[in-house]
């Protein structure tokens, strides 16, 4: 009986692990000032006036979804199991764009398909493990209807992350993404007030 009750128990023990309930996951957004300025501000100070130019919609690399994503290395990616952004980084990053191009003196948001299009790729939005940091890279291009493209960079920002906690991470994350859309925003008004002073008189 006592190699059937040893039996008995290792089964259970057993069927316990298998049976686990996963922990559930846990949903996180980045900490970003551009994203938790007031929308309706942006909307009420969008400008009448200055260089148009049209956001196209944002992609993002096929794997940058929202399990969130760690690297250790150029080479080496994984994702967290537990660990999801709320909504996808490509949507995080068009709507950063879409706030910061309002409230940028001198241009002007529209959807008029002769403007100059504005496109942008979310290369990287992953937490760096050495050294421990948020990173965001974006692959921007400018589309002229007459002069071709003529912008292509690529843009990146880190964010140190204070410790290993989460939240510190999407804090991170978040001046990171700030960062990266601000070098992109004026990059992109000093590359149109060129062309413009260069069609001047």
């Amino acid at each position: 009986m006592r190699p059937l009750g040893r039996l008995l128990i290792g089964l259970v023990v057993l069927g316990g692990c298998l049976l686990r309930t996963p922990d559930p996951p846990r949903f996180f957004r980045p900490a970003s000032a551009t994203l938790d300025a007031a929308a309706g501000d942006a909307a009420d100070h969008a400008a009448t006036e200055g260089i148009p130019i049209r956001l196209r919609a944002v992609r993002s690399e096929p794997f940058l979804r929202e399990r969130i994503v760690w690297r250790v290395s150029e080479v080496e990616y994984g994702f967290y199991e537990q660990r999801r952004w709320i909504d996808l980084p490509a949507h995080y990053v068009e709507r950063a764009l879409r706030i910061r191009l309002r409230s940028t003196p001198g241009l002007r948001l529209t959807n008029d398909p002769r403007a100059v299009e504005l496109h942008v790729d979310v290369l990287a939005f992953d937490e760096l493990l050495v050294p421990h940091a948020a990173n965001v890279a974006l692959a921007v291009a400018l589309e002229d209807p007459v002069r071709g493209r003529s912008l292509e960079r690529t843009f990146g920002a880190r964010a140190d992350i204070a410790d290993d906690a989460p939240a510190s991470m999407a804090k991170a994350m978040g001046q990171a993404l700030d960062e990266a859309v601000a070098q992109a925003v004026d990059a992109v008004m000093l590359d149109l007030e060129g062309h413009q002073a260069r069609l001047a008189p």
